[in-house]
């Protein structure tokens, strides 16, 4: 065999493949019925047009695979010499990056071509003339954009056509005919416009034809002509908002259509007129307002219909009349307020509802009675605020009953009447404030989740019957102690859920608890177990005790035999001794605790080891000594100082080592001698300067290594020598010191994934020469003006590249990216990149996301995306930018997030925005625009949110956003002086709307909105244009306003945050204020100048959990008062004239208390020292202010403080 720079002799079964010199090209033989070819262009050199393939099967046809290849185009040697034979063509993912009109002239027995995955850009005319035995062809994932009318000529044998994610704009209008055993056709995934009338017409025995994902606008009665045999039509994820009534008459035979995703607005209700075999039916993600009743009138067979994610408001009593045999009906999402009760009456074989997220606040016992077959029905999200007896009388095999979200205050024992067969019931986040000892009647019942609930207590006898409970969920409740006798029935319970609650003492009232296996009690306050508190739990495996008040690690624990996973994270334990041992311990996460010395004898068997941030300063030769089973080990943000040599050698199983945050200094050979299975080592923050003696030696199964945030000047070969082939990824970011040798990733020749950052960088001009493996390269702070032509030639395979941060930086050559043409992540952020050559994004046709941002572009050429069609996510912020050229995104059809921020735009030029038909985030913060022209932005019909803060805006035109799903809109920093939302287009759809330091003296918005910012503005009052009979504002900031009453803010009804601080208000009518707002959850006015707090009666209790009274005038605290807020969990009143209060007073106030906030007052040392530990004994810590810029002549002075407050 000749010399290349790769041979290649592979022995497969049945497969013999030679590769051979003659006269100096490539050649290639295989004597079997499937050859399997590896060929890589770049490797083996020549021209690939000479290289010769020589088929000598004795008798039948050859399947031809490349695998692990590289090869431009399809060598014609293969038809040329073997025509006759190769009757399958495999060239998947091999980087073919053409065929031409002549390539399969001689393919005469070809019968099926799958050339998926490469970089094809064109299909040309009669290609195929000459291979008419082709049944399936496959040009899936390629780059096409242009296909001409003839590509398929002549083929009448072709079943199969598969062109899925192109980029095809047009269907030619006779590129099907003739192809009548055609059956599969996948056009998905492109950028098809229109369907030319006919086009399908000689189809006539297809069976599934897929044009989801591409942007078609239109369907007409002759769309599918012709398709009188399709079963599956796949038109989800277009721009369809019109659909004639006849378009689907011709389709009888058609059982699946998804139509999801589009833009309709309405159908005729002769639509589905021919559809009587359908049997699924996507309407979703729609804008359908209302239904004609007769739409479903036809579709007798339809078993699935989704319309989830529309604008309904109401549902005709007959709209699903005649489809007895619907098996699934999704109709969550929408703007349902009611249900007529014969609506459901003939879906008796109905199993799922779905009818999450309306507006149904009452449903009519009787409603479901017909739903005999229903096991699922999902009523989250729906403002429903009682659950009537008989409501589920008749759903005798309802299994899952959801009822999350919603305003059900009271359950009681016929709530769930009929429901026999029950076995999972869901009321998280219900406000419930009664529950019935015999609400739970069904035996049945195996998980139950009641998390935020806003329990306190749980009634005696509510789980009485639950003797085949297994999941009982009450997270976020709060309970403060356990009643033996409400857990006793549970006997089969194998998880439960105490997480986030107020417990202080479990005692044992869940020792038996037999059958659990996982047990949460995280967030609780929590300081000791009493030893028999898990006495009967032999079946234990998972214990959570996170973030509670232990100062030592439970000996109850040791009584748990089957105990595997421990966590005690965010405690104050000082010791890892129990005194006894925990034999079966797998899983020990003891994280952010006050360790100081490590002792391992209790937990023999342990495997995950994790013990960061917690104070440990030595390791001793025999820590790890007894615990020869462990994999991972974290040691992460303790006080370890280096080598630690000899440490860890007795873990031979170790795979995952963390060291980072400790000052070792230094690493030796000896440090990590022995580790011969680790995989993954972090040393990341450990102050090392160098990397000396091969310290990495002996790990040869290293697969990542991070040694990011140290001070090392270079990364020669001799600091990795003795690392294996397996390593993956290697890091060296945020290094302190500028980085001039990187010899030693030359011999790393398999990673895929290298990250450098520092404020220099010496980047060699042969680093990548080797790295075919590579996937993910990042470089900030390098030093190179440019990179040789040829520096990414071998990482064809690279998908994510950053170049950042390099002010050297000035210029990308035209071809800078040819070598890396599967880029889907590219970042070229703060460099000095003055010029954006046209079509040097060209060759990235699968780039995803690109950020540009920070460079001193000033313009850019029109074409500069021309090729970039998959583009979601384009970022050119601070980029000197001060004309948009007309037709920049014209091809950018799939972006999502445009990023404009703080460029020098003064105009947007009209139709510049004209095809971003996804484009959901807008920034054009930061700008100069003092006028938007109102239709600059018509076209961008999935636009969602819309940042124009900091620019010259004065007014904004009515109709500028009309007809678009815009919901958030930030007008921050500009020049108003009245802004009326409610006369806006986009009132009504309109959910939060920022309009900070601006100078308006008068504001109205409509009732719809829910979230309003107006801080910085000279407000003393808000208009509200009322549609329904409250506003729906849910949180309003209002600071630094001219707001002198709180009556100003009584019309938001349904408020649960205000922030009202530096306005004047003098007098607070508290009892008012809640007694109009309901719902309020935070208070802020703070710095008002309050001098008193006028309290009357308040009739419903207040739900207040955050209340901030501080640097007002008041002279006194009145307990008693502020008492009325019982869920107070947060209380902020510093900063007043008084500078004492009785903390026990506060205490028994507010069982829920967990900060008080004193900052603001000069307080006597004494009184916050007596203060700490009365607060210490309740769990109270102190709150504190985020410090803002102020006025130097306003700060305060402190000569003194304690615990973070001034005292004297």
């Amino acid at each position: 065999m000749g010399s290349f720079k790769r041979s290649v002799l592979e022995t497969l079964p049945l497969v013999l493949l030679l590769i051979v010199s003659v006269r100096g090209e490539p050649s290639f033989k295989c004597a079997e019925n499937y050859c399997e070819f590896v060929v890589n262009e770049q490797l083996l050199g020549g021209d690939v047009q000479a290289y010769k393939f020589n088929l000598t099967a004795e008798y039948g046809t050859v399947e031809v695979q490349f695998e692990n290849s590289l090869v431009s185009i399809v060598p014609p040697s293969l038809f040329d010499d073997n025509g006759q034979k190769v009757d399958t063509l495999v060239m998947r993912q091999v980087d073919v990056q053409r065929v031409d009109a002549d390539t399969f002239t001689k393919a005469v027995a070809l019968k099926s071509l799958q050339m998926h995955r490469n970089r094809i850009p064109k299909l040309f005319n009669r290609m195929f003339r000459n291979a008419t035995n082709l049944r399936r062809i496959n040009f899936g994932g390629n780059r096409i954009d242009a296909v001409e009318e003839y590509t398929f000529e002549g083929l009448a044998n072709l079943s199969v056509i598969r062109l899925s994610r192109n980029k095809i704009p047009v269907l030619p209008r006779k590129l099907f005919a003739g192809l009548s055993s055609l059956t599969s056709l996948l056009l998905d995934h492109n950028r098809i416009l229109e369907l030319p009338e006919g086009i399908f017409e000689d189809l006539t025995i297809l069976d599934e034809l897929y044009l989801s994902f591409n942007f078609l606008e239109r369907l007409t009665g002759n769309s599918f002509k012709g398709l009188v045999e399709l079963d599956n039509l796949a038109l989800h994820n277009n721009r369809i908002s019109t659909i004639e009534a006849n378009t689907f008459a011709s389709l009888a035979t058609l059982q699946y259509l998804t139509l999801g995703s589009n833009r309709l607005t309405s159908l005729a209700p002769e639509t589905f007129i021919a559809q009587t075999k359908l049997a699924k039916l996507d309407l979703s993600v729609n804008q359908l307002a209302e239904l004609p009743k007769d739409l479903f009138r036809y579709t007798t067979a339809l078993k699935e219909l989704k319309m989830s994610n529309n604008s309904l408001k109401e549902l005709h009593s007959d709209l699903f009349a005649n489809t007895a045999k619907l098996e699934e009906l999704v109709i969550s999402h929408n703007e349902v307020e009611s249900l007529d009760a014969a609506l459901f009456r003939n879906l008796r074989k109905l199993e799922m509802l779905l009818l999450e997220n309306n507006n149904i606040g009452h449903i009519f016992p009787g409603t479901f009675d017909a739903l005999q077959s229903l096991r699922a029905l999902d009523l989250n999200q729906n403002g429903i605020m009682t659950i009537e007896g008989g409501l589920f009388r008749a759903l005798r095999v309802l299994d899952k009953l959801y009822l999350q979200n919603n305003l059900i205050s009271m359950v009681s024992g016929d709530s769930l009447e009929g429901a026999v067969q029950l076995t999972e019931l869901y009321l998280n986040k219900n406000p419930l404030q009664s529950i019935d000892d015999d609400f739970l009647r069904i035996p049945s019942l195996m998980a139950l989740a009641m998390d935020f609930c806003d329990l306190k207590t749980l009634p005696k006898g509510l789980l009485a019957k639950q003797q085949s409970l297994k999941l009982l969920f009450l997270e976020g409740n709060k309970l403060t102690n356990l009643d033996p006798d409400l857990f006793a029935p549970l006997q089969e319970l194998e998880e439960l859920d105490l997480s986030a609650n107020l417990l202080y003492n479990i005692s044992n009232a869940l020792a038996n608890l037999t059958n659990l296996k996982l047990l949460d009690l995280s967030d609780n306050r929590l300081r000791s177990l009493q030893d028999n508190a898990f006495a009967n739990m032999t079946t234990l495996k998972k214990l959570n005790l996170k973030q509670n008040k232990l100062t030592e690690i439970p000996r109850a624990l040791a009584k748990l035999p089957n105990l595997s996973t421990v966590t005690l994270e965010k405690n104050k334990i000082k010791s890892t001794v129990v005194g006894e041992p925990l034999a079966n311990l797998e899983d020990l996460y003891m994280g952010e605790n006050e360790i100081t010395k490590l002792r391992l004898d209790d937990f023999p068997a342990v495997e995950e080891l994790y013990v960061e941030r917690n104070q440990i300063h030595s390791l001793s030769v025999d820590t790890f000594v007894g615990n020869r089973k462990l994999k991972t080990v974290d040691l992460t943000d303790n006080r370890l100082t280096g080598p630690l040599e000899g440490i860890f050698a007795p873990l031979r199983k170790l795979v995952t080592l963390t060291l980072s945050g400790n000052p070792l200094g230094r690493v030796t050979r000896a440090t990590f001698e022995g580790l011969l299975k680790l995989e993954d080592l972090t040393l990341r923050n450990i102050k090392l300067t160098e990397l000396t003696g091969a310290p990495f030696a002996s790990l040869s199964e290293l697969e990542k290594l991070n040694l990011s945030e140290n001070r090392l000047a270079a990364v020669e070969e001799a600091s990795v020598r003795g690392i294996g082939s397996k390593l993956r990824e290697f890091y060296i970011n945020d290094n302190e010191i500028g980085i001039d040798g990187l010899s030693g990733l030359d011999i790393l020749n398999r990673v895929q994934t290298v990250s450098l950052s520092n404020q220099s960088i010496v980047v060699p001009d042969t680093l990548l020469a080797n790295k075919s493996w590579m996937v993910e390269f990042y470089v900030q702070g390098g030093t190179f003006a440019s990179l040789p032509a040829q520096f990414f030639r071998s990482t064809i395979a690279l998908e994510k590249l950053s170049l950042s941060d390099n002010k050297q930086l000035v210029k990308l050559p035209k071809d800078f990216f040819q070598y890396v043409p599967y880029l889907e992540e590219l970042v070229l952020l703060n460099n000095s990149l003055s010029v954006l050559e046209p079509g040097v994004f060209d060759p990235l046709g699968l780039l995803r996301e690109l950020d540009i941002s920070e460079n001193p572009l000033k313009s850019l050429p029109a074409g500069l995306f021309a090729q970039t069609f998959l583009l979601e996510s384009l970022r050119m912020a601070d980029a000197n930018l001060t004309t948009l050229p007309a037709g920049i995104f014209d091809n950018l059809y799939v972006l999502e997030l445009l990023d404009l921020a703080n460029n020098q735009l003064r105009t947007l030029p009209e139709g510049v925005f004209n095809r971003l038909y996804s484009l959901a985030t807008l920034s054009l913060d930061n700008n100069h625009l003092e006028a938007l022209q109102p239709a600059v932005f018509k076209s961008l019909e999935k636009l969602n949110i819309v940042i124009l803060s900091h620019n010259k805006l004065a007014a904004i035109d009515s109709q500028l956003f009309a007809g678009l799903p815009v919901t958030a809109i930030d007008l921050s920093y500009n020049r108003f002086t009245t802004f009326d939302e409610s006369a806006m287009a986009f009132a009504g759809r309109l959910l939060m709307l920022s309009l900070e330091s601006n100078k308006l003296t008068s504001l109205k918005i409509h009732s719809t909105l829910e979230k309003l910012f107006i801080d910085d503005n000279n407000l003393s009052s808000i208009e509200v244009k009322l549609e329904d009979s409250y506003s729906h504002i849910t949180s309003l900031s209002a600071v630094r306003n001219n707001f002198t009453a709180l009556d100003a803010f009584y019309q938001f009804k349904m408020l649960t945050e205000l922030d009202a601080s530096y306005n004047s208000f003098n007098q607070l009518n508290l009892d008012k204020l809640f007694n109009e707002i309901v719902p309020l959850y935070t208070l802020n006015v703070s710095n008002s100048f309050v001098e008193r707090v006028q309290f009357g009666k308040i009739e419903h209790p207040p739900t207040l959990v955050h209340l901030d009274i501080s640097n007002n005038n008041l002279t006194a605290l009145d307990v008693r008062a502020f008492a009325v807020f019982r869920q107070l969990q947060n209380f902020v009143f510093g900063g007043n004239r008084f500078d004492t209060f009785v903390v026990e007073d506060l205490l028994r106030a507010f069982d829920d208390l967990q900060t008080i906030g004193l900052e603001g007052t000069v307080w006597k040392c004494d009184f916050l020292k007596s203060l700490k530990a009365s607060m210490e004994e309740a769990d109270v810590t102190f709150a504190y202010k985020e410090k803002e810029t102020v006025d130097e002549r306003l700060e305060s002075v402190c000569s003194k403080e304690l615990y973070g407050i001034c005292c004297v």
